[in-house]
């Protein structure tokens, strides 16, 4: 029984980071000391024409190492310095390199510009982590930087929506992403991040992002996420997200190495504290591999001194028991790492400790 439990709880696992992308997918390209440059984002209207979109991100990394983000295949190697027509990259991507990788079935381009020297060549496998080329300023470029693109089914520089947001593919280790769709949000419409999410260093430049331009005819939104705006890089921690003039308002949780939906977070808020009674949530993300969030509300009139949330293993030993809850919208961290007890791949329970509360929660633990 154990281990047809503990298959369903695998399968769950890998259908899950299939359909909802929980985690990064990717390895960043570059050290986790080189931030992202926060003036020049995914999606911001292009320095060279205004009416399309920067079609990546860009590192701000000065002829220094440049690693490959995944296992494949070089693609392409060569060069490119300005807006000649043919070509993978005809606007001035200079010495650049395109790696052809698989993820969720499906063919994935990996783009690293204006390098100075790639190190590889082209039909050659290379893996994740692997030293491919040292960053440069050739072709098109205001300054010593690469450029990471990525495209989804197609390698064409025109195909159409084709384009990924690298910052929910890849973080600096330890640091999460959040996503989200502000509706009916103009253009280049800015959202506001508090506090400061930001890691500092190596982050110098501001934490908010903008909405997509997707006027541009080859920006898209994830596959899974269809989202219009992220921020990546992101501390662990609660924040407030905001736009439109406070129109758009949602709080969200981040966690280490995961990517979180702010729409869906704050939904779930929404729906605890809109009903007057004490209300346990989902634990999310779930399933978990190393810590994850339970929140609880509790209202003003069914408060009562030391009710906590307990975690109890499949042979029904207590092996967490929160802080005292208080009044309102409670957060609890479980983290699996620093308990006194060795966890394997297991269903856990969950509950809060009120004889009148009936309510068990499951969740998923993956070591």
């Amino acid at each position: 029984m154990k281990f047809k439990l503990l298959y369903i709880s695998l399968v769950f696992f890998f259908f899950c980071q299939s359909f909802f992308g929980q985690t990064f997918r990717i390895n960043r390209p570059v050290k986790d000391n080189i931030q992202a440059n926060g003036s020049y984002l995914y999606g911001e209207p292009n320095i060279r024409d205004p009416n399309y979109a920067h079609l990546g991100i860009d590192y701000l990394i000065v002829y220094d190492t440049v690693f490959s983000a995944t296992d494949g295949l070089v693609y392409f190697v060569g060069y490119n310095p300005n807006d000649t027509i043919g070509g993978y990259e005809p606007n001035g991507g200079g010495n650049y390199i395109i790696i052809q990788s698989q993820w969720s079935g499906k063919t994935h381009y990996f783009l690293y510009m204006h390098l100075q020297r790639p190190l590889v060549s082209q039909n050659q496998n290379v893996f994740k982590g692997q030293p491919i080329a040292i960053s440069g300023n050739t072709g098109f470029s205001t300054g010593p930087h690469l450029h990471f693109e990525i495209r989804s089914g197609s390698v064409s520089y025109n195909s159409p929506r084709s384009r990924r947001n690298p910052e929910l593919w890849c973080a600096i280790k330890g640091t999460g992403a959040i996503y989200g769709r502000v509706p009916n949000a103009p253009n280049k419409t800015r959202v506001d991040i508090t506090p400061d999410p930001k890691p500092r260093p190596p982050y110098t430049t501001f934490s908010y992002a903008l909405t997509y331009n997707f006027s541009d005819p080859y920006i898209g939104s994830d596959d899974i996420y269809q989202e219009n705006y992220a921020i990546g890089d992101a501390k662990p921690g609660t924040y407030t997200i905001t736009a439109l003039n406070g129109l758009y308002r949602r709080i969200v949780t981040v966690l280490p190495n995961q990517v979180v939906n702010a729409d869906q977070a704050t939904l779930v808020e929404e729906k605890l504290i809109s009903q007057n009674e004490i209300t346990l949530s989902q634990n999310f993300p779930n399933p978990f591999n190393s810590s994850t969030v339970i929140k609880v509300f509790v209202p003003e009139e069914l408060f009562q001194p030391n009710l906590k949330v307990e975690v109890y293993d499949v042979l029904g030993q207590k092996i967490f028991e929160s802080d005292d809850l208080k009044i309102g919208l409670n957060e609890i961290h479980f983290d699996a790492n620093r308990l006194n007890y060795l966890l394997a791949n297991s269903i856990l329970f969950y509950r809060i400790n009120l004889s009148s509360f009936a309510q068990v929660k499951k969740m998923i633990y993956l070591k």
